[in-house]
Parts: structure tokens; sequence; C-alpha cells
């Protein structure tokens, strides 16, 4: 959206009420349309903040999820290790 500039008309050349209620008009406007545009800004900001926590909650479960494959993997490691140990002091005695 590109701002024109605002041409005085013929009228408010000739009166200064005239200029004045115009004036106010425009003022009026672009009032609410700063009214709309920070209603809109705060929808904006409330889905990015929204998008935001699921990327947090996502990226946390995705943690907690190589976390427990690296215990399991750990935990696997440890009981062939452990398997191992046994059946080669088994064989030595």
């Amino acid at each position: 959206m590109t701002t024109q500039p605002i041409i005085p008309t013929d009228i408010e050349k000739e009166s200064l009420e005239a200029h004045v209620e115009l004036c106010a008009q425009r003022y009026d406007a672009m009032k609410d349309n700063m009214e709309r545009m920070e209603t809109r800004l705060t929808n904006v900001e409330t889905l990015v903040k929204q998008i935001k926590d699921l990327l947090a909650e996502k990226e946390n479960q995705a943690y907690k999820k190589l976390l427990g494959i690296g215990w399991t993997i750990i935990g696997s490691l440890l009981t062939t290790l452990i398997g191992l140990s046994l059946y080669v002091i088994k064989v030595i005695h």
C-alpha cells in the first residue's frame, strides 16, 4: 500500500473551515487505518509466538527421543559387554 500525497481541493484553498473539516476526516481515516494495522500486527505477533512455541516443543520432543535412543544403545552395548565378559570368564575357568 503506497501513500499518495494529499492534494488540497479547490474548496480547501478558499475556506479554512472546509480545510479543517477535511483534515479531521483525513485524520479519522488515518486513525482507523492505524487501528486496523495494530490489530493485524497483534494477530501476527500471536501467530509467531505460537509457531515459536510449537518449534520449541518439537525440538524438545526430538531431543527426548534422541536421548532415549542413546540410552538404549548404551544399555545394549553394556549388556553385550557383560555377556561377553561372563562368557570369557566361564571359558577361562
